[in-house]
């Protein structure tokens, strides 16, 4: 039997786990938004597991009654270890009023599109898909370099699109090198709070990296500004790195 919690500190609204298994998850009635455990006893296990491995930050925490699971599996816990990751989160702006203006079926259509273009412009520089998130994703890449040519590939392709075709959703996107802990495909830490910080600062069409993370990379970032994460204590300085 599994129970399921949230650490709070550690949620950043995401979204994930209420996408996977919205009866044992939902939103707390909060300005910033955080999740809650609904009735985790609704889903199957591998479904609350599924929803626990698609968080970002590894809020979601499940507590095993070792007494009740088959003898095979008792004692087993994931491996971890600590790795050094460029973070990439990217998100849709303005996702609610482009479902209300478009409809349901025209959302799903284009957010289809979105989807299958992100995740091969992801392929290409060789970035692995952590999670998807309902309307962005969370990506890891082995080095900031890889990380902001991919990001400066997913803008350029969105303006092309509305060149050509007249729309393409604006797309903001964060980018952050830290050490992490890696849990099986996950990873959990600081670095990848910052990560998502850094791309809720960004405006729609904009990349935004830690100026430590563009430094020493061949692209040239713009003139940084030091900014305050929210969750964050240390302030961080920030640059937009430019695409056109």
């Amino acid at each position: 039997m599994l129970r399921a919690r949230v650490d709070r500190h550690r949620c950043i609204g995401a979204g994930n786990c209420v996408i996977i298994a919205p009866t044992a998850f939902g939103w707390l009635p909060t300005g910033f938004p955080k999740t809650e455990v609904l009735d985790a006893e609704s889903v199957e296990e591998e479904r609350l597991r599924e929803a626990a491995l698609a968080c970002p930050t590894q809020a979601i925490v499940l507590e095993e009654f070792e007494e009740l699971l088959p003898w095979q599996l008792r004692g087993q816990a994931t491996p971890t270890r600590r790795v050094v990751k460029t973070f990439m989160f990217t998100d849709i702006v303005g996702s609610t009023g482009l479902v209300e203006a478009l409809g349901d079926e025209a959302w799903e259509s284009l957010l289809r599109w979105h989807n299958e273009t992100l995740r091969g412009i992801f392929a290409a520089h060789k970035g692995e898909e952590i999670v998807g998130t309902g309307d962005g994703f969370f990506v890891g890449f082995d080095s900031p370099d890889a990380a902001l040519a991919c990001a400066v590939a997913i803008q350029r392709k969105l303006a092309e699109h509305r060149q050509r075709h007249g729309f393409a959703p604006q797309v903001r996107i964060g980018v952050h090198a830290s050490d992490a802990t890696q849990v099986g495909r996950n990873f959990a830490g600081k670095g990848v709070h910052e990560a998502a910080r850094i791309a809720a600062l960004a405006e729609g069409g904009e990349i935004l990296a830690s100026r430590d993370t563009a430094a020493g990379t061949r692209h040239e970032a713009g003139e940084g500004r030091t900014v305050r994460l929210k969750g964050i204590t240390e302030p961080m300085e920030v640059v937009a790195v430019p695409w056109k």
